[in-house]
């Protein structure tokens, strides 16, 4: 007695459960452009990214990565689980060198596993810090010397000679305390430079009170204190 052949099973129930290793599909978040746009000072560009995930399992979204031509690739932040056939909004920042120019600069970004377009809008950034933050200074004149920070990207020009008004906590400003500089400069980005001048205060200060006066060197500050001192002096 013959007996029919049994014929393989096909694999087709395997291949559904298999469920093809398909990335996560990532679109830029705004529908006007293909190219993720990522605008901000270079500390914190950002941008929003959609995220489709295109399989029948939950996709975490991780390990972001920016690449630049002849730049190293640079990690990003942005993080999220999707459920299987959802989309999600991901923010996502980057960190550039602080003393990248403003600008705009193609660029790709990796989410999901995969590369898209990317635009980087750079915005100006006019940070400076100065050290000291804060000297005391007696009346007449007394010598002074300040390390001065461009952390911006843009270069900051430093005056030679700068005032500030006095105050003593009362409704009316003081007469005027002057910084000069030995040179007038300009810190250029990601520069430190040491700075020695003078700070001049008038004679007119009550002499009971303590005075105080913010004098702009660039784009920061110098506080001044003058304490009370003996009215005899």
């Amino acid at each position: 007695m013959t007996t029919a052949r049994r014929k393989p099973a096909k694999a087709t129930a395997a291949k559904a459960t298999a469920a093809k290793a398909t990335p996560a599909k990532v679109t830029a978040a705004q529908p006007s452009s293909d190219a993720i746009v990522l605008t901000g000072p270079p500390g914190l560009l950002r941008a929003t990214v959609s995220v489709e995930n295109a399989v029948d399992q939950r996709v975490a979204v991780r390990g972001l990565t920016l690449h630049r031509s002849g730049q190293q690739a640079l990690a990003g932040a942005g993080a999220a689980v999707i459920a299987p056939g959802a989309t999600a909004q991901v923010p996502v920042s980057f960190r550039l060198e602080p003393d990248t120019p403003p600008g705009e600069y193609p660029a790709e970004v990796e989410v999901g596993g995969i590369r898209r377009e990317a635009v980087l809008r750079v915005e100006p950034d006019l940070s400076m810090h100065v050290s000291p933050r804060r000297v005391m200074a007696e009346v007449g004149g007394s010598a002074v010397t300040i390390t001065v920070t461009n952390d911006g990207n843009l270069p900051i020009p430093l005056a030679a000679v700068v005032r500030a008004r006095t105050d003593d906590g009362g409704p009316d400003p003081g007469p005027d305390v002057t910084l000069t500089l030995t040179d007038a400069t300009t810190a250029a980005p990601g520069t430190t430079s040491v700075l020695r001048g003078s700070l001049s205060v008038p004679d007119e200060l009550d002499p009971t009170r303590r005075h105080t006066a913010r004098v702009p060197v660039g784009t920061a500050d110098l506080d001044v204190i003058i304490l009370p001192r003996d009215p005899s002096e």
